[in-house]
């Protein structure tokens, strides 16, 4: 008898998202990844973006977080995915719920 393989909760840090959607934007989306404070985020894109990123956050004195959570992560202004952000707090991605996640969860980005 053939077992199917077990899937693993693979978040690098998530936590349920308690507030109410306004307006239903896009989940999974640019639009929908925040700092968890309330803060700007500086994403960016392509070529170079690792080092573009690293910059910004000696300059600001902020964290460069990765973008592990999806490629559907895009700016409007580029086709290619986000790959990294640079905000003075953790950056977070609302995903919609899946088997791991009973409801609309923060998907949170790790640091460089």
């Amino acid at each position: 008898m053939e077992q199917a393989p077990m899937m693993r909760h693979r978040c690098y840090r998530c936590c349920p998202h308690g507030a109410v959607l306004g307006d239903s934007p896009e989940l999974e989306s640019i639009a929908t990844t925040f700092a968890e404070g309330g803060g700007d985020v500086f994403f960016t894109a392509g070529y170079s973006a690792r080092e573009i990123a690293q910059n910004r956050a000696r300059e600001s004195g902020s964290v460069v977080y990765v973008n592990n959570v999806s490629r559907n992560i895009k700016r409007r202004d580029l086709s290619a995915p986000v790959g990294y952000a640079v905000a003075r707090t953790p950056v977070y991605t609302l995903f919609p719920p899946d088997e791991y996640h009973e409801s609309i969860y923060r998907a949170y980005w790790p640091p460089l």
